[in-house]
This record gives structure tokens, C-alpha cells and sequence, in this order.
């Protein structure tokens, strides 16, 4: 499914500016040095130098460096998400957008962008909006459907075409657009999402770690997902939830690099020749293109250590796949499975089985799944900053000449 990218064409208004120049950020000036980075965490709205500090003890950075138009608000009351205390709105212009370089050219980059309402406008009255990047439509933010006490979070892999990204807010007609967070991780490892082709987006869906519970999803860190990736944890009445005696931490090594939590839990169908049944529904999207990804793993270790373990992956009843579920001994390079099905058309809903292959002995299991719509993006990021570092380096010399030249003469 392509969305509509009309209106997204004309990047920034209200005085923001293209990203063609070092000398403006939405039209802001720009701080140097520190401001260029493949991991930006923005606390949208945080007073300055009071940005957020998250459980991994990662510092965020305030949002004046990366746009120029907008209010900021503090939440009158504390939210259990620090970033979340704190948003930026625009009552002023059909739309604004935030300036974000980076320190690469052409690279996959994992956005998310949060939204926590809070009342903050004492209307009661959650406004829906558009995101966009670089020109395209990325989703329409409805924060109506928020859960009580709870933010949204939009996620996307997109992959730059540039050195930057604008992602845009624009008004509808059905409230002010705000913004609480705004994250762009780089996805450095070629080996990541390597269906994906550059004139694509990923729209994330669902990113699920099967039979872990809450202290377990408390546990993932930014040390065991380099990717900044949620994974949100699911257990499944109708089905074993299997965990590891050991929970180990880090990151595994090979496709798409799960953490090691997400990998020691599983759900497994309660007898060998049973199956494992999941329903992914894509709400209003209809004829949309999607792309799955399952990762398989025995968490426990099992006797006799020769049984067989295959499975077989069918969507909408159509076989798309098949592979071996790796036992808990296994090592390097062959630790655990992952199975990335795309394209796979999609209308309205996806039903999801895993079947015992025929020679399988053990029960049917799956670690985790990550669920995408997938959306066209004909407009691209544009280079610009890069190529004028010269000119920076040149404004950096110059000032560190005069310190030294200061410092010379008031030693004389």
C-alpha cells in the first residue's frame, strides 16, 4: 500500500528552511560540536540542558538545536516515562518539522516518535495529526486511541537517501499537533533487514518476545539491543511459555542481532502435532505489502539432544516458509533461525501458523516476530550538511585560533 505523499511534498514552513545549509537547523542556528550523531534521543519540549535520563542511563537531548517554531509544556504531573513529562506543540503554521543531521550518508535509521497527551491543554480533546519524513507521509497520529496513562510510539526503518532527515508535524483540522519524543537510531550491520531495498519504509506493526513477562521486558537495555528495538513481552494461555534458567544478556550475533532475552524465552505448542496459531490484524490497512520476521530458538536444554526440531510457516493457509529450530547448545554461527517472509500481500488481517515439519519430534516453538507494513517513500532525504563540514571545520579552527591566540597574549 502506497499512502498519499501530496501534501508532505513542501518539507518545512513557518520559517523553517531546507536542509541545504550548516548554518540552519528548521532555521535555527547550530550549535557545534556534539549536534552530529547516529543515535539521537530527543526530549521534545524538556527545558534547556534538563533533558531526561531513561533507565539505561542514556542521557537525551533537548530539542532547541533541531527546530525552530512550537511551545513548550511541562505535564503538571510526573508520567512513569521521564521523556513523557515534558512535549512541544504548534498552534502556529500548517506544519513544522525538525531538523535532524547525521554523521552518515545513505543508511538504514530506526525513527520512533512518541506522543504522550496528558491533558495538557485542559480541553480533553486528544488531536489527531500527520508525521511525515522528508517529503513523505509516515503515519497519521490519532491520540484519541491512546491507552489510559499511556503513550504512543509511532517506529519505522527508513533508509536515508542524504545526510538528514525532516520529520514534519502537519494539522488536519482535528487539533494542534504536539510531539513528546523523537528518536533516529542508525541500523549500522548490512545484514539487518536485508530484504528491505532503499525506496521502501518499514512501518512497525508489532515487535512481540513470546513467553517472556514483564520483568523480563524490563530487563532488554540499550546493551542488549544496539538497535534502540522495543520488544514488548507476550504469554499465550493456550500455549507452554518455556524460559531459559539463565537469562543472559547482550546481544547475539548473526541476522538482524536479537538480544539474548528475547531469544531465552519461547511459547510452544503444548503437543508435538499441534500448531501455533497467531493473528496479526492491520486494522483499516487493506491490500497493504507486509514483511515478517521470526526468530527461533530452543531455550531449553533437552534430552535426548538428537531430537529434530523443524517447523514449516504458513500465512493466510499458504506455505512461505520452513526452517530448523536450533537447540540450546548450539554455537556460533548457528545459534538461532531467522525467517524474514517479504513481500507478503496482506488485506486487513494475516493469520500465522506454525506447523511440525513431518519429521519433527519436538513441539512446535517461536521466540519472537516482528510484524511491518511496508510504504513507498518516492521523495528522499537530501545531502548538504556533510559536504559543507569543511566550511565548519574551518569556523571550529578559527575559533580554537583565537582561544589560543587569547591565551598567548594575556600569558605575555
Amino acid at each position: 500500500m502506497v499512502h498519499s505523499i501530496n501534501s508532505f511534498v513542501n518539507c518545512c514552513t513557518n520559517g523553517g528552511t531546507d536542509a541545504g545549509s550548516v548554518n540552519d537547523v528548521g532555521g535555527a542556528p547550530v550549535h557545534l560540536p556534539g549536534l552530529f550523531a547516529s543515535d539521537l534521543r530527543i526530549d521534545c519540549g524538556a527545558p534547556n540542558q534538563t533533558p531526561a535520563t531513561d533507565d539505561d542511563f542514556v542521557s537525551w537531548l533537548t530539542d532547541e538545536n533541531f527546530v525552530n517554531a512550537g511551545k513548550n509544556h511541562l505535564l503538571s504531573y510526573s508520567q512513569n516515562f521521564s521523556t513523557m513529562n515534558s512535549l512541544r506543540y504548534f498552534p502556529d503554521g500548517q506544519k513544522n518539522c525538525y531538523f535532524l543531521p547525521f554523521d552518515s550518508l545513505g543508511t538504514k535509521f530506526l525513527f520512533r516518535a512518541g506522543f504522550y497527551y496528558g491533558n495538557y491543554d485542559g480541553l480533553s480533546k486528544p488531536p489527531s495529526f500527520n508525521l511525515g519524513i522528508d517529503g513523505n507521509l509516515w503515519v497519521t497520529v490519532t491520540t484519541n486511541s491512546m491507552p489510559k496513562d499511556e503513550p504512543i510510539y509511532h517506529e519505522m526503518i527508513y533508509w536515508t537517501k542524504g545526510d538528514s532527515a525532516q520529520v514534519c508535524l502537519e494539522q488536519t483540522g482535528d487539533g494542534i499537533p504536539f510531539i513528546s519524543s523523537l528518536e533516529a537510531t542508525e541500523i549500522i550491520l548490512n545484514d539487518m533487514y536485508r530484504l528491505m531495498d532503499n525506496k521502501t519504509a518499514l512501518l512497525l506493526h508489532s515487535r512481540i518476545n513470546y513467553g517472556a513477562n514483564k520483568s523480563i521486558e524490563r530487563l532488554i537495555g540499550h546493551k542488549d539491543d544496539w538497535f534502540n528495538r522495543i520488544w514488548k513481552s507476550r504469554e499465550m494461555p493456550e500455549y507452554h511459555s518455556i524460559v531459559s534458567g539463565i537469562i543472559a544478556d547482550g546481544t547475539m550475533y548473526g541476522e538482524n542481532n536479537p538480544p539474548w532475552p528475547v531469544m531465552e524465552t519461547a511459547i510452544q505448542a503444548k503437543k508435538v502435532s499441534d500448531s501455533i496459531y497467531l493473528s496479526i490484524n492491520f486494522s483499516t490497512q487493506t491490500n497493504a505489502v507486509a514483511y515478517f520476521v521470526l526468530y527461533f530458538r530452543d531455550p531449553l536444554s533437552r534430552f535426548p539432544e538428537n531430537r529434530i526440531a523443524q517447523v514449516e510457516i504458513f500465512i493466510d493457509s499458504k506455505k512461505l516458509g520452513a526452517t530448523d529450530v536450533p537447540p540450546y547448545y548450539s554455537r556460533r554461527p548457528d545459534m538461532f533461525r531467522v525467517v524474514s517472509l517479504y513481500p507478503v500481500q496482506v488485506d486487513g488481517s494475516a493469520n500465522i501458523t506454525i506447523s511440525p515439519a513431518k519429521n519433527s519430534t519436538l513441539a512446535p516453538l517461536l521466540n519472537a516476530m516482528e510484524v511491518f507494513s511496508v510504504v513507498n517513500m518516492p521523495y528522499m532525504s537530501k545531502a548538504g550538511y556533510l559536504p559543507n563540514l569543511s566550511v565548519v571545520s574551518f569556523l571550529v579552527f578559527l575559533h580554537v585560533l583565537s582561544i589560543v591566540v587569547s591565551a598567548i597574549e594575556l600569558y605575555l
